[in-house]
């Protein structure tokens, strides 16, 4: 009797599974791809790219520091010597920060452009819902795997971009 019931309860949780409609979905990638995502992320991007040049210039002033202080090491007094490296270690300490500082601007400037495009994109994606009649979507980076086609992320590009 019990493996009678184990075995009709594993149909049944089978019957469910195959009725059910799934979808895997990169909504990031598919906002960031679309003709709206592009136009919208030029400015930030250039903004990511000024603030690259910068740190780059100074990464290239401390480099430029070591490599001073190595030619010159043999002829310099110990004090001078400790001067210097005590100068480029502060540069680089600056440099530092400003690469960390440069990191968490970018990244709020990702998530401020993600939340602006996140309305048109949820109202495209729910669009596909209805019209395909999909009950389940999953984020594509949390599936084990998902084979080409349940994955609606370019569906789901082409929409946001007939749509505006």
């Amino acid at each position: 009797m019990l493996k009678v019931m184990i075995t009709l309860s594993t149909l049944f949780f089978v019957g469910v599974l195959q009725a059910t409609e799934v979808a895997v979905l990169d909504f990031r990638a598919a906002l960031l791809n679309s003709e709206i995502g592009i136009e919208a992320a030029k400015e930030p991007k250039q903004k990511v790219a000024a603030m690259d040049a910068r740190l780059k210039k100074e990464e290239n002033v401390v480099n430029g520091m070591i490599q001073d202080l190595k030619r010159d090491e043999l002829t310099l007094s110990p004090e001078e010597y400790q001067k210097r490296r005590q100068a480029i270690a502060e540069h680089d300490k600056k440099v530092r920060a400003m690469a960390a500082k440069m990191q968490n601007e970018a990244r709020t400037l990702e998530q401020k452009l993600i939340q602006d495009l996140t309305p048109k994109g949820e109202a495209a994606l729910k669009a596909m819902i209805e019209e395909q009649g999909i009950e389940l979507v999953l984020n594509r980076q949390s599936s084990l795997y998902a084979g080409a086609k349940v994955d609606i992320t370019s569906e789901l590009v082409q929409r946001i971009n007939k749509e505006n």
